[in-house]
């Protein structure tokens, strides 16, 4: 039995390292910024990850052994319409945390993103590559990760793209598109953004596993696929018997969009896969499991 406090328990991601902890029979800290994912034998707790003394004060009350941060800002166009947020949120946030995981010499595991790249390569990227993110969101994240690194070498960034998988609290990419197809509504999807879709409770097991072993530094803990909207979007229908002739390709320069996105930010998967050796699961794969436990979540 662990002691694990997620910083941002009531996310997507967050759920799951939630849910998977308790099941493992570890004490779960989960914090919240607007409001709690109930679960039983879970402390659930307020915190602005901004403010270093709140930090200071619930990790060290709580005491943990591990502490996974999920938490952020992560809609891009609300982190471009409001950038000092954004930095407070996905670059202080993790900063304070990092600082006080280091006080009290605990390893800390930081979830990043596939916006850290501006995307123009052409193919995957390898942790070794250089980050240029080309919105605040990337911006913000990639600082975050920063903070995390320059505080102690051997905690871990994981980056993640495309979260998907169910959700009570709120949308996620795969949950609204399978909505609005339902509802016989046409969905127009992007067939020129390229991103390596990530399933959440697949991804939990693999960063608990992750934080409990002698790893550090930066991982790709993304799934291994590198898929445009368009499509994912047609994988879904298909997978839930929807009608793909509902999705329908667009250009990202046709759809409004406030911040830049990178082209094709697809993650290669194979160092977080030779080192586990566990192998990332497929979008295919995920969209079965999401079918298959619909109801049950």
């Amino acid at each position: 039995m662990s002691r694990v406090a997620v910083i941002g328990g009531s996310g997507l991601l967050g759920q799951s390292l939630v849910a998977q902890s308790v099941n493992r029979g570890d004490k779960v800290l989960s914090t919240y910024q607007s409001r709690p994912f109930p679960m039983s034998g879970v402390e659930n707790i307020r915190l602005n990850m901004s403010d270093p003394v709140e930090v200071q004060k619930v990790l060290r009350s709580f005491a943990p052994e591990f502490v996974i941060l999920p938490a952020a800002m992560t809609n891009v166009d609300e982190c471009e319409r409001s950038p000092t947020k954004a930095w407070e949120i996905n670059a202080e946030g993790p900063l304070n945390v990092a600082q006080t995981c280091k006080g009290l010499r605990v390893k800390l595991l930081y979830v990043s993103t596939d916006y850290v790249f501006n995307g123009l390569k052409g193919t995957e990227y390898y942790e070794f590559e250089s980050p240029d993110p080309i919105s605040v969101y990337g911006q913000t994240k990639l600082e975050g990760e920063r903070c995390v690194m320059d505080a102690d070498k051997h905690n871990l960034v994981c980056r993640v793209s495309v979260l998907y998988g169910w959700n009570s609290l709120k949308d996620n990419f795969v949950t609204w598109a399978i909505k609005e197809l339902r509802q016989g509504k046409e969905i127009n999807l992007f067939e020129d953004q390229w991103v390596s879709p990530t399933y959440a409770p697949h991804c939990a097991e693999v960063l608990l596993k992750l934080v409990r072993s002698d790893n550090k530094g930066i991982l790709h803990t993304s799934g291994p696929d590198c898929m445009n909207r368009y499509e994912m979007g047609l994988a879904i229908a298909k997978e839930f018997k929807l009608d793909q002739k509902l999705v329908k390709a667009i250009k990202t320069k046709d759809g409004n969009l406030q911040a830049r996105r990178p082209g094709r930010s697809c993650l290669c998967v194979d160092k977080a896969e030779s080192l586990l050796q566990v192998s990332m699961l497929p979008f295919s794969e995920g969209l079965k499991q999401m079918r298959a436990s619909e109801g049950h979540h």
